[in-house]
């Protein structure tokens, strides 16, 4: 069953301002929060026949997208923290071929050398920090072949690293 423009509009009068709010105080970014219920209800316009409470389900995927967006600068904010961290220990304390900086760089190419798989669930993991759930979601995998695939991952990357003399170092 496809939505016409009018039900679209109704939808969004009804409920833009309310969502837009809720992801306001979740966000304290205007822009982010607008997109944020943009997003929202152009996906539960979609599936529009599926729904039996749309005010509800509507609240709650804007709240869901927003908290979403505060994980992820969270993590974007842990993850400059500790690259700034290791450049100021790179800086401060000369470990010439060892330095921490340079191992962390080399096993990072390494993981670019893995297969496709699992290079990416590897990167997912490991580098940008994301759950088994999260990874099963973004990549539209079952939970269990993510698990299976990071642990084939790991172990090659193990080999890998050992080959390269990086393993010993962790």
């Amino acid at each position: 069953m496809k939505t016409d423009r009018q039900e679209i509009e109704q939808i969004y009068g009804e409920h833009s301002r309310s969502l837009y709010l809720a992801s306001l105080r979740i966000l304290g970014n205007s822009q982010e929060a607008e997109d944020v219920m943009q997003d929202t209800i152009l996906k539960v316009c979609s599936s529009l026949s599926k729904i039996d409470n749309i005010g509800a389900y509507l609240m709650r995927s804007c709240i869901n997208k927003s908290l979403d967006v505060v994980r992820r600068r969270k993590r974007y904010q842990t993850y400059q923290s500790e690259i700034k961290a290791e450049e100021e220990v790179s800086f401060t304390q000369d470990y010439g071929e060892g330095s921490q900086t340079n191992i962390v760089s080399k096993v990072i190419a390494t993981i670019a050398r893995l297969p496709k798989g699992c290079r990416q669930i590897m990167s997912l993991k490991l580098i940008e920090g994301y759950d088994y759930e999260e990874i099963a979601e973004i990549t539209s995998m079952k939970e269990n072949s993510i698990r299976s695939n990071y642990m084939r991952g790991r172990q090659k990357l193990a080999s890998m690293l050992k080959k390269e003399g990086l393993y010993e170092r962790f």
